[in-house]
């Protein structure tokens, strides 16, 4: 989530129940935000406790159904409610269809959009969270205050696809598939696409020297920034580590603004310019793109006049889609040559395989497992890793402890920083129906193909 926030604190691992407000105390925003995942953590593993890992309740309230539609080339999904891992998922419209839910369209293109080829699909429900803004949304400011906005909020983005291939990627779905097929090879498919945010990041700071000797003390590192920031790695263009690129921001890339129009000579004017000043690249994005998972076009920024914002080879201003212009802060140097405005991706272990961010912090990213050959990395469009940087010198990353709880030190007196998987976006998947399509494009589902699971209510007679 790109907010403005202190640092993100909430780990199940540590199984607090609640957050306790002391008298006189000063209040931070983390302790209220980790009070709020506290409280969801345990909803939502109380209910896949309750109804396992995907279901509905029992009724006319059982959202989510799959059906022909009106149009004979589309399917309908039913209003309702279902639940994925735990995650209350809810579709107010009488009238959705996939070709129209609200916040997904398939990657078909527009003459294929009418008329699904030939072939059998399973259609699943793929749920996450996604961040809401002011710029998203805006009742989420309160007028009366004169612009500035408050708080953000977090919504549950539900999106119905559909895929004609099984798990491995290679074979289509047979139409012999039926219930017990799918359920089967369900965790195959959950396991290959969440594969495609498989990656680890570690993270440190820089040593000021270099130390051979194990036996004398440690080379001294420190975080030199003057203020304290919540640093934000996120992977930009994804795909494998030849191909993926990463952009960072020393405030969490919460430094963003609406594209309200463009000037004569083709800058860009913000709703407002605050803290783009000495900005090196801002992207451009829209809401369609974030649940997409699509990344902007990246701007080199040359200068700032009033409310305009000026950048090489600007784009044309089009009001639809509702754009946004975020910074970001890496810069090319004498090491680092950056690929479209961002950050090339490098693996390694090697001293020299860590990429430096700034004021000391350097991150490394790490290569495959190699017990596991067949398990290449894969880097996901969106994904990301957070840093707090603190001006006492420290940065809280989690270090590698030896059975004594002491950490563990290379052999140039380093301490060895854990390698760590992306902190989000956690994407869930429930299957919904087999849908098949026939040569002309007509839609049918068999009985047999139905995926969903009922849970009755627990005062029903």
């Amino acid at each position: 989530m790109k907010g403005d926030f202190t640092r993100v604190t909430f780990d199940p691992t540590k199984h607090y129940s609640r957050v306790l407000m002391q008298q006189g105390r000063v209040q931070l925003d983390a302790d209220w935000n980790e009070q709020a995942a506290i409280l969801l953590h345990y909803l939502e593993t109380l209910a896949t406790d309750l109804i396992g890992p995907f279901g509905g309740p029992a009724g006319e309230h059982h959202g989510f159904k799959v059906s022909p539609a009106s149009n004979a080339f589309d399917f309908a999904i039913s209003r309702g409610r279902y639940y994925v891992d735990g995650v209350l998922c809810e579709n107010e419209n009488e009238t959705t269809t996939y070709l129209t839910q609200k916040y997904y369209r398939d990657n078909y293109p527009d003459e294929a959009r009418s008329k699904l080829p030939g072939g059998v699909y399973l259609a699943y429900l793929d749920v996450w969270e996604h961040h809401v803004t002011w710029l998203e949304d805006e009742h989420v400011r309160e007028v009366a205050l004169g612009g500035p906005d408050t708080a953000t909020r977090a919504k549950i983005v539900w999106q119905v696809k559909i895929t004609d291939t099984q798990p491995n990627g290679d074979s289509k779905i047979p139409p012999s598939w039926g219930r017990d097929s799918v359920f089967k090879v369900w965790d195959q498919y959950v396991a290959a696409w969440r594969a495609q945010s498989r990656c680890e990041l570690k993270v440190r700071l820089k040593p000021d020297q270099a130390n051979t000797d194990p036996c004398t003390i440690a080379p001294s590192s420190a975080y030199r920034g003057q203020e304290n920031q919540l640093y934000r790695v996120e992977i930009h263009q994804g795909g494998n580590a030849e191909d993926a690129t990463f952009k960072w921001s020393r405030d969490n890339g919460s430094t963003v603004a609406a594209w309200v129009g463009s000037s004569d000579d083709d800058k860009l004017i913000l709703s407002s310019v605050r803290g783009f000043a000495n900005a090196p690249w801002v992207e451009i994005t829209s809401a369609d793109d974030d649940l997409h998972g699509v990344f902007g076009e990246l701007f080199q920024v040359i200068n700032i006049e009033g409310d305009a914002l000026q950048v090489q080879d600007a784009p044309t201003w089009n009001e639809s889609p509702p754009k946004k212009v975020r910074r970001w802060d890496q810069q090319e140097n004498e090491i680092v040559t950056l690929k479209s405005g961002a950050v090339p991706l490098k693996e390694g272990t090697a001293e020299t395989d860590w990429i430096d961010l700034e004021d000391g912090i350097q991150v490394q990213f790490q290569p495959p497992d190699p017990n596991a050959p067949n398990r290449p990395n894969h880097y996901r469009t969106g994904d990301y890793w957070l840093i707090p940087a603190r001006t006492n010198g420290t940065i809280e990353w989690p270090l590698a402890l030896k059975d004594d709880g002491e950490p563990q030190v290379d052999a140039n007196g380093n301490v060895i920083p854990l390698a760590l998987a992306p902190l989000g976006i956690e994407h869930h998947y429930a299957p919904l129906c087999l849908v098949t399509v026939n040569a002309n494009g007509a839609i049918s589902i068999a009985p047999s193909g139905d995926l969903h699971r009922e849970f009755p209510p627990a005062a029903a007679k």
